[in-house]
């Protein structure tokens, strides 16, 4: 998948031994993640990484900077429903010297067309912590909207906090498309 500034393409092993790992340790990149929570080992990227290389209901890709093939952050549909149609999209941008560039919703859009052109979804979901301001950002000028509070969601930084709960659907999409 390949848009103006950026490409997605399948993680690869090798992509665990880059920066990908210092990502998930990083505790202002996690910040509003579950990812967070425990340190990051090479044991369950590993685990991970398997698990999502041969799963039917997840794809987990790597948002590159065409320019100089920077691999910045991870970008992914889970809970890949084919008989409802649907799935969840989540991000990951782990560079922070990228945030705010508007990489996150190039990727979002690139991934997006794909799931509704090549895999015959009708509807993406996702969410996102209230204070994270950037990503709820990013998900809207992709052309996302916000459907509701999952109200005491998460627990981050010694409190619970909301969920901001954000879809797009294929109509939608073909409407801003055209």
């Amino acid at each position: 998948m390949v848009g103006d500034r950026i490409y997605l393409r399948r993680i690869e092993k090798d992509d665990l031994e880059g920066n990908y790992f210092q990502w998930l340790n990083d505790q202002e990149v996690t910040r509003w993640m579950l990812n967070g929570i425990f340190p990051n080992s090479v044991e369950s990227m590993l685990e991970y990484y398997q698990k999502t290389v041969t799963s039917s209901t997840a794809m987990n890709l790597a948002i590159i900077i065409k320019e100089n093939d920077r691999h910045i952050g991870n970008i992914g549909l889970h809970n890949i429903h084919p008989v409802v149609h649907a799935a969840e999209i989540g991000i990951l941008i782990g560079e922070k010297d990228v945030w705010g560039q508007g990489y996150a919703t190039e990727a979002i859009k690139l991934l997006s067309a794909h799931a509704f052109y090549r895999m015959n979804l009708n509807r993406i979901s996702s969410g996102a912590v209230v204070h994270n301001i950037g990503s709820i950002r990013a998900f809207e000028k992709a052309g996302f909207k916000q459907e509701g509070i999952s109200r005491q969601a998460y627990y981050c930084e010694g409190e619970y906090v909301d969920c901001v709960r954000l879809g797009l659907l294929r109509y939608e999409w073909e409407m801003l498309k055209s």
